[in-house]
């Protein structure tokens, strides 16, 4: 199973930003919202969550569509 690793706010925009290191990756952005990052392709696709745990599995699961964020 692929590691997750938890990054700071600005750890993560310099992953989306250069696209390195790869791998997993989220933060908590407010109370009740996390953001998650698939960089393993070096795409940094980017989700935003209202849980940790919607936010885990779709870093496992990339195939998995994410739930809206209304």
């Amino acid at each position: 199973m692929k590691e997750i690793e938890k990054v700071t706010p600005e750890a993560m925009e310099q992953i989306i930003d250069t696209r390195e290191p790869r791998g997993l990756f989220y933060r908590r952005a407010g109370r009740r919202l996390y953001v998650g990052v698939d960089n393993t392709s070096g795409d940094a696709w980017t989700e935003e969550f209202r849980s940790l745990r919607h936010c885990k599995r779709w870093l496992r699961d990339p195939s998995m569509e994410p739930p809206g964020y209304e």
